[in-house]
C-alpha cells in the first residue's frame, strides 16, 4: 500500500507547527490533525533526513526504510485525515526494523490531536493559580503601638 506524500515545504512547517509531536531515541513524529480541511480523506506522510544524518547513500537508506515501516504501522490508519512528518536520526540506520515499526505505531496513538479546549479569560484565571500576589495598598496604615513619633 501506497500512502500519499507531503511535498511542499509549507505542509512539513505547518505539521511542526500545529502539530504535536513524539520522539524516541531514533526518531521524532509530528501528526498534525487535518480533519478540518475540505477534501482531505487520508493520511500523508512526509520523510525528512537531513545532512547531519549521513551522506546521500546512508539518507537514502534510511528514507526507505522509514517508507517500509510506515506502510506497515500507519496502514490501518490510512483513511485517517492527519498529516505525518518522520524525521530521522543518525540511530534510525541501526535500528532494529521491528523497533522503528513499534516506535511509529506508538507515536500515531500518542501524539493524536487534543480535544479544543475553551479558551479562559485572563481574568478567570484565581489569583493563586497565576503564582502572583495580589496588588497591595501604597499606604500603609501608622502602627498603633509602636514608638511615638518624633514632633
Amino acid at each position: 500500500m501506497r500512502l500519499a506524500r507531503l511535498t511542499q515545504r509549507k505542509q512539513f512547517l505547518a505539521a511542526a507547527e500545529h502539530g504535536r509531536r513524539f520522539r524516541s531515541s531514533v526518531l521524532t513524529v509530528q501528526v498534525r490533525d487535518a480533519a478540518e480541511e475540505a477534501g482531505r480523506d487520508g493520511l500523508r506522510l512526509g520523510l525528512t533526513a537531513s545532512r547531519k544524518v549521513g551522506n546521500a547513500v546512508k539518507r537514502n537508506r534510511i528514507r526507505r526504510r522509514l517508507r517500509a515501516a510506515a506502510a506497515l504501522a500507519l496502514g490501518a490508519q490510512a483513511g485517517r485525515p492527519c498529516d505525518v512528518v518522520i524525521i530521522a536520526r543518525t540511530e534510525t540506520l541501526s535500528a532494529g526494523f521491528e523497533a522503528l515499526v513499534a516506535d511509529l505505531s506508538i507515536a500515531l496513538d500518542r501524539a493524536r490531536p487534543a480535544r479544543p479546549r475553551p479558551a479562559k479569560s485572563p481574568a478567570a484565571k484565581p489569583i493563586a493559580a497565576t503564582g502572583r500576589k495580589p496588588p497591595q495598598d501604597t499606604q500603609r496604615a501608622p502602627d498603633s503601638g509602636s514608638a511615638p513619633a518624633k514632633p
